[in-house]
């Protein structure tokens, strides 16, 4: 007989990981669309104001992704 767990976890083990890969793949996500949004200004010398709509607009780029993930990763895995 197997020492392992069941394949389906429990539902709190489940929870723990999605909000654990939901705050990793968030910092990462958002962070890197605001740099981008930075580096863009930067580099084009597009001026302060239009570095900080893009950077606004690469924020709301990264939170757009994080939610679609986080529903597609409920859609599949269920936490209930």
């Amino acid at each position: 007989m197997s020492d392992l767990p069941a394949a389906g976890g429990s539902a709190v083990g489940r929870a723990i990981t999605l909000g654990a890969a939901t705050v990793l793949i968030a910092t990462q996500t958002i962070a890197a669309c605001v740099a981008g949004g930075w580096a863009i200004g930067g580099f084009l010398g597009l001026g302060e104001i239009v570095t900080y709509a893009l950077e606004i607009g690469g924020f709301a780029l990264g939170v757009w992704i994080v939610v679609k993930f986080v529903r597609t990763a409920l859609k599949h895995n269920p936490v209930r």
